[in-house]
């Protein structure tokens, strides 16, 4: 009897392992890359798609083919992307001179979805460039110790439906920067280091924009935060923002918003304006106002508070409706304050609050028309 059942627990066992384990001769299923390329709003029908491999340290050309008719295309990936050696897959497709990029693929779960190259006929810029909608800038002043970092982010919008390109020894964009600054250095995650550079006082840009947005990131330094920036006309958004501390200041053409902190102990006084049209905004030295000492504003308080209590408690006749004068807009302040006390003493009642708010604003109607 022992016997029989150790064998029929082998052949469970046998059985178990037979149900999961692959057959034999099978093989684990490679991943793929499967997608489609557009030129415009159409597939692209003709060309070459390129697949490439990132990882720490390293980039290549995996493999490359033909787009077929249907604009599809599909790569044989030889893994799964690794997160942790921040590997990246993606494709390539050139056109008209222009390398166009798919997205980057660097989870597993990320090849379930639909991948799309899209790509562009091209528009040849005049040699001075075109005048490409600036949809934001973002201008970070940071004191240092003896002078002052600058971060100025340029976002543009390309709204042609195709991509523009510079002529030969030409440009795409151009934009003039501030007088007197040094240490310039250009920088743009997506474009190659020669894409735009700091010229004869100016940003310029030799990179293909396709449509859609593209971020120019220029960092520089100045010798004072007292400066004019220079403006596109029609710059959508303008947003200053200075690093505390800093001394007082307000921008001309600026609006000041509010303080922001990105981080624990890193605050920024920040400026803004929308739809400029002016050619430059300037950040002016103002004056700081001093608040009163303490003991001062007490006394002063205190007299106040005396005046009013004496016109208060005094008995008079309500003002009459006649015109507003300087002599009698003190007995209608005075008139508001005893009809504020009176009506929170009475309670709130719908007819007692009704009356009280009409005569609240012809009160206050009175007041402001004597200015």
């Amino acid at each position: 009897m022992y016997s029989r059942s150790l064998r029929w627990g082998t052949a469970r066992l046998f059985l178990f392992l037979a149900m999961a384990l692959p057959p034999a001769g099978a093989v684990a299923q490679e991943p793929f890359l499967r997608g489609t390329a557009f030129l415009g709003d159409t597939v692209m029908s003709r060309g070459v798609v390129v697949l490439h491999h990132l990882t720490q340290g390293t980039q290549g050309e995996l493999d490359s083919m033909r787009i077929r008719a249907d604009g599809s295309f599909r790569f044989t990936l030889p893994r799964d992307p690794d997160p942790l050696l921040s590997e990246i897959f993606f494709a390539s497709v050139r056109h008209d001179g222009v390398l166009y990029f798919g997205p980057m693929i660097t989870t597993a779960a990320q090849l379930d979805s639909s991948y799309q190259v899209n790509v562009y006929d091209t528009l040849l810029a005049p040699s001075e460039g075109l005048p490409v909608p600036l949809q934001s800038r973002s201008v970070f002043i940071e004191p240092d110790s003896t002078d002052w970092r600058v971060t100025d982010l340029f976002e543009l919008r390309n709204d042609q439906a195709r991509t523009i390109v510079a002529r030969s020894g030409g440009y795409t964009w151009r934009h003039p920067m501030p007088a007197g600054i040094r240490e310039v250095e250009v920088g743009e995650g997506e474009l190659a280091a020669d894409a735009a550079q700091y010229l004869n006082g100016e940003l310029v840009a030799r990179a293909a924009l396709p449509p859609g947005g593209r971020l120019f990131v220029v960092r520089y330094r100045i010798d004072s935060p007292f400066m004019s920036f220079p403006v596109q006309p029609g710059t959508e958004r303008l947003d200053v923002l200075v690093r505390e501390p800093a001394p007082t200041l307000a921008i001309d053409g600026l609006e000041f918003m509010e303080r922001q902190e990105f981080e624990a102990g890193s605050t920024y006084r920040r400026f803004a304006g929308a739809n400029l049209f002016q050619p430059a905004v300037t950040i002016v030295r103002t004056q700081e106002i001093t608040p009163p000492r303490v003991e001062l504003a007490a006394v002063l308080l205190a007299l106040l508070l005396t005046a009013v209590g004496v016109s208060v408690l005094r008995p008079r006749a309500a003002p009459e409706d006649g015109p507003v004068t300087a002599s009698n807009r003190h007995d209608l302040l005075v008139e508001i304050a005893r009809l504020d006390e009176e009506f929170e003493r009475s309670g709130t009642a719908d007819a007692e609050k009704v009356a009280y708010q009409q005569r609240r604003t012809e009160l206050l109607r009175r007041i402001r028309s004597l200015s």
